[in-house]
């Protein structure tokens, strides 16, 4: 009998072990309640999940809980099980698939050959001496499209080096692109914390092909990091900028899933119908228009 008793205690302690969370990155200050005070966190660290934690006006933390990964970036006191709830939401909307899939395809951003080919006027412009402008400028495609293949085919440890070699050797003036791409790698591997701060430092102008892409991979970011008051501030910056044509519907849609994770469910449905409106048999105009059903 007691060694029933010492059995089922160990799989319920086992159960409970299961639930924890694992601190997988941390920056700026992140604290965990403790009694009457506050424990700051450092990466490796365990909590339950029934903890309560509390993130400084520059903090960001990254949680691990099996399979399941949730980043916050908004300054504030939380409840992790709720931080668990409304990641698995966010989560369920595949932002990933929607954005890389949906979003840049029906946008068409850069043409796979756009982006490189202004690498060399950038850099020549920036301080590239003259006699070896068109070497430098086909050595920086090569990383890329080099950089791009290994993302493809889902190699992503390979494609940060090759990019990361690339731009320590950029001229100012190309390193946006390759930020953008290092900021893509890092979000695929689900470390939304290092691909956001990526993405700041790719200073891509309104004008130039990449830059619809870079805007849509940071709402992304914003997104899953549930910073979604963040996210809709991005978006709606953007859509006075473009009111119109289908970066607006992609960024209506994304205003959307802001609103959703607020809670404001009119505020979704108002977005979704403005993208609608806009153009109703594009493929962005359906897309909106099946998310309408569902909300």
């Amino acid at each position: 009998m007691k060694t029933l008793i010492l059995g089922l205690f160990f799989l319920a302690a086992l159960g409970v072990a299961a639930q924890d969370l694992q601190v997988a990155y941390t920056e700026g200050l992140v604290e965990l309640a403790a009694g009457s005070g506050w424990k700051e966190l450092t990466p490796g660290d365990r909590l339950p999940a029934n903890a309560r934690i509390r993130l400084a006006e520059d903090g960001f933390v990254e949680l691990v809980q099996g399979a399941t990964r949730l980043s916050v970036s908004q300054p504030g006191v939380y409840q992790v099980a709720d931080l668990m709830a409304a990641s698995k939401k966010v989560a369920s909307w595949q932002l990933g698939k929607v954005v890389s899939g949906k979003l840049k395809g029906a946008v068409a951003g850069a043409a796979k050959g756009e982006s490189t080919a202004a690498m060399g006027a950038r850099g020549a412009a920036a301080g590239a001496p003259a006699t070896v402008e068109w070497v430098e400028a086909s050595e920086s495609e090569q990383a890329l499209a080099e950089g791009r293949s290994l993302l493809e085919a889902e190699r992503f440890d390979e494609a940060l080096k090759v990019l990361q070699d690339a731009l320590r050797e950029a001229y100012a003036g190309e390193e946006g692109i390759f930020y953008y791409y290092i900021a893509s790698a890092y979000s695929q591997q689900q470390r939304t914390a290092l691909a956001l701060r990526t993405l700041e430092r790719a200073r891509l102008e309104p004008q130039e092909p990449m830059y619809t892409d870079l805007v849509l991979l940071k709402g992304q970011l914003l997104l899953e990091s549930l910073a979604f008051t963040d996210a809709l501030a991005l978006f709606d910056s953007q859509l006075r900028l473009n009111p119109e044509g289908g970066f607006a519907q992609a960024l209506l849609i994304l205003s959307a899933y802001s609103y959703q994770g607020l809670g404001r469910s009119q505020g979704a449905r108002e977005a979704l119908e403005k993208a609608v409106n806009l153009d109703s048999s594009s493929e962005l105009g359906r897309e909106a228009a099946q998310l309408l059903t569902q909300l």
